[in-house]
């Protein structure tokens, strides 16, 4: 769960934002699957809100508007519907709301670096902190407060929050395994079970669906995208002839967005919903590598497509 869907429908962005840029606004595409549409940029969408707000890398998308990210932050990951906006300044996590820019900063004192990679509808962010060639630490920050979570004797990361407090993301225990894991409201953590392999979790919604991947073996094993209902055992979300696959969110509808290889062609972004097969999605130019980073509760789901070593940030409407 990237964003939340509001009754309330409020403004999309916190605080008046300068440097327009206008780029054509995408139109809805025809029945069937909507496909995909250019937002614009050469960068990666990361995030989209309910109401259809998107973060690309340094820049905010919307209404066909293009603009420049608020309070000096360097680059953004999160969206959530108040128009929170997290990321990094200088290096650190940081936040954007209500018109400020706070510097969220480092887990310990000796860490060098710290970047968020969740946010919820209350504001609350989580992340990673730690050293280049140390240590890093899965970190929770709420009310102003930074509170590292525990692990299983190794590196952890976070990757999302939910409205409850869980939080998604992975812990590396003393075997040398790198296993998806969630942390209660209260830091409790619980080990979700694998395919086989390393695993991750990557997002979760507020049911307490977790998505990522799993290795189908320690040593030789292919990566398969799965998810956790409620956290029980992991189920494949693949579709026939993938070998490779990651899944990315998850909304509270239960679609899953994330990306898959089939054997005969590049990496591609997938659409999966609580019922039905995996759909995969044509790139907007064929051949080209796509993934889909994030989805809202409407459906609309955002990420880039690669051509090269050039991205360019993309949008698939909802809810088909």
């Amino acid at each position: 769960m990237r964003t939340g869907l509001k009754a309330a429908m409020t403004a999309g962005l916190s605080g008046g934002l300068l440097g327009v840029t206008l780029v054509a606004a995408p139109a809805h595409a025809a029945a069937g699957d909507p496909g995909l549409v250019s937002l614009g940029v050469d960068e990666c969408a990361q995030d989209i809100n309910g109401l259809e707000v998107v973060v690309t890398d340094t820049h905010v998308y919307r209404q066909g508007r293009l603009l420049p990210l608020p309070g000096g932050l360097d680059s953004a990951v999160r969206i959530n519907d108040r128009g929170d906006i997290a990321g990094t300044d200088d290096g650190v996590a940081a936040l954007w709301r209500e018109r400020q820019l706070v510097r969220i900063g480092v887990a310990d004192p000796s860490d060098t670096y710290s970047y968020v990679t969740g946010l919820n509808e209350r504001g609350d962010v989580v992340g990673t902190s730690g050293t280049f060639g140390g240590q890093s630490h899965a970190f929770v920050w709420t009310g102003g407060a930074m509170r590292v979570l525990p692990g299983l004797g190794g590196d952890t990361g976070a990757s999302d929050i939910n409205d409850r407090g869980q939080v998604s993301g992975y812990a590396w225990d003393g075997s040398g395994a790198q296993r998806a894991v969630v942390w209660a409201p209260d830091g409790t953590l619980t080990e979700l079970g694998t395919l086989g392999g390393h695993s991750l979790a990557t997002a979760l919604n507020n049911r307490g669906d977790v998505v990522g991947y799993s290795y189908t073996a320690t040593a030789g094993g292919s990566m398969r995208a799965v998810r956790w209902p409620q956290g029980a055992a992991p189920v494949p979300v693949e579709a026939p002839g993938s070998v490779l696959g990651i899944a990315s969110d998850i909304n509270e509808r239960g679609r899953v967005v994330g990306n898959l290889a089939i054997a005969t062609g590049p990496q591609q972004g997938f659409v999966h919903d609580a019922t039905g097969p995996v759909r995969p999605v044509a790139p907007l130019v064929p051949g080209e590598t796509t993934v889909l980073t994030a989805v809202n509760d409407y459906g609309t789901a955002v990420g880039c497509e690669f051509s090269g070593e050039a991205s360019t940030a993309v949008l698939r409407y909802g809810p088909r």
